[in-house]
């Protein structure tokens, strides 16, 4: 773990030392700009993201929307499992600006381990939230986010934000958090039946 560091030179040397550097060096930038942004966001649920290197580049997705289990976000993360040993994957937090230089929190992961405890763990989408260009915000359940996708691009444009949100705020809060102790170590304890009662 390493906090409080400049967040975009650790990344660029994690680039500039992967086995994919063309790729990586050429979708980074998408990541720059993700995790600079990211310096607007108030609320840390936007602050806080999966990256990973893998044969195709590297990839930056909200962690929020990799427990979610029809976001973009958790289909680009659990899309390598079947070629997990060759990634390398971090939780990154962007926590502000120091001196003009964007500064967060690293957390190495252990991909072939945590893509398995995302794929049990994530939580079906049940509403959305989508704001577009002009300030428009619509609300909707996923399934008529399914139906209306296409008219939706049509008269507003390209989505500005969407936020998905699962049944309940509170389990996808405890999945998260559960995520988090595996990252430090944590094992599930064994489960063990208790002794059958002796009667008297």
């Amino acid at each position: 773990m390493e906090k409080r560091i400049d967040l975009l030179d650790y990344l660029s040397r994690a680039v500039q030392d992967s086995p994919y550097p063309y790729d990586s060096a050429r979708t980074f930038c998408y990541d720059v700009r993700t995790i600079t942004n990211a310096l607007q966001e108030n609320d840390m649920e936007n602050r806080v993201f999966y990256w990973m290197i893998c044969t195709t580049g590297t990839w930056c997705v909200k962690e929020r929307d990799v427990f979610l289990r029809e976001s973009e976000g958790h289909a680009i993360w659990t899309h390598y499992e079947s070629v997990a040993d060759g990634i390398r994957a971090f939780r990154i937090v962007v926590t502000g600006l120091r001196d003009g230089i964007v500064v967060g929190d690293v957390y190495p992961l252990n991909y072939k381990e945590q893509v398995q405890r995302i794929k049990k763990a994530a939580l079906p989408i049940a509403t959305v939230e989508i704001t577009y260009p002009s300030g428009y915000t619509a609300h909707m359940t996923f399934a008529e986010l399914e139906k209306c996708r296409g008219n939706l691009y049509d008269r507003y444009g390209r989505p500005q934000r969407i936020r998905y949100a699962p049944e309940s705020e509170a389990e996808l809060t405890r999945a998260i958090m559960l995520e988090h102790r595996f990252e430090k170590g944590w094992k599930r304890k064994p489960y063990v039946k208790p002794p059958a009662e002796t009667s008297r």
